[in-house]
């Protein structure tokens, strides 16, 4: 409906068989921009096998560090184009940008990443711009018809604030932000399940399958005691290190009573 999407499941959800499901209800040629790894047919979970299980064949893959290659291509024919860990392309003053905001143009773009915002609002407008219009949206909020207007005054709340010294006020704008792009933003164009909601609406299939997810638990300290001997050597150890750390902000040989350190 809005030209993309962000598929944003927490880490080991099956991003890729979902997006994989997705461009097979699509139609029409794909282009998978993925780490060189992710497209690799040698590597199980890959694009490429994804695709071929689910007998997609009418796709094209790519390194995101050669997206050059996708040029070779006449990308006026791709309907699709799969951008995998996308924010990677966060920063728009960037060539690798340039050329992926071309190869874009004018396509259905899923964006698929687990963690879309990595350091500011600004991460997600990047990933948007890819399909959206950012100064008149058709995102049918009309407090975000100008999508960079939006994000850059949620941007400027965080000038000037410290992130170390000032760090309780530094979050409380970030989570506030956060909520914002999520109700404001997000909601029309992000798909996003965690582990907890998969087994709070899907029980029942996790049950037929005979599925379920480890429960982790808070770690618990375990103790060691040494002996006199062990103790010795283990203090002597802590102050050769603190000594060498002291000697290496002049040197870049340590020394310890006289004598040099290897």
């Amino acid at each position: 409906e809005y030209g993309g999407v962000f598929i944003s499941d927490v880490v080991g959800l099956g991003k890729t068989y979902i997006a994989t499901m997705l461009v097979q209800q699509l139609g029409g040629e794909t282009l998978v921009i993925a780490p060189p790894v992710l497209i690799d047919e040698r590597n199980p979970g890959s694009w490429r096998n994804a695709f071929y299980d689910f007998g997609i064949q009418r796709a094209r893959f790519v390194s995101r560090g050669n997206l050059d290659e996708a040029f070779e291509y006449d990308i006026e024919n791709f309907k699709n184009v799969i951008i995998d860990e996308s924010h990677y392309f966060r920063n728009e003053s960037t060539e690798m940008y340039e050329k992926l905001f071309r190869i874009c143009s004018g396509k259905r773009v899923i964006l698929v990443s687990a963690t879309p915002l990595n350091n500011k609002p600004m991460d997600i407008l990047a990933q948007i711009k890819l399909f959206q219009n950012v100064h008149n949206s058709t995102l049918p909020n009309p407090k975000v018809r100008d999508l960079e207007k939006f994000f850059k005054k949620l941007d400027a709340r965080l000038k000037g604030v410290d992130r170390q010294k000032d760090r309780e006020k530094y979050m409380k704008i970030v989570q506030e932000n956060a909520k914002e792009i999520r109700e404001n933003v997000l909601q029309y164009l992000m798909v996003r399940r965690t582990r907890k909601s998969i087994e709070k609406y899907y029980s029942k299939d996790l049950e037929k399958q005979g599925l379920k997810f480890p429960e982790v638990q808070d770690p618990k300290p375990v103790y060691y005691e040494f002996d006199e001997k062990l103790d010795s050597i283990f203090e002597e150890t802590l102050h050769l290190i603190t000594k060498g750390l002291k000697y290496a902000r002049y040197t870049p040989m340590l020394y310890y009573k006289g004598k040099k350190l290897h």
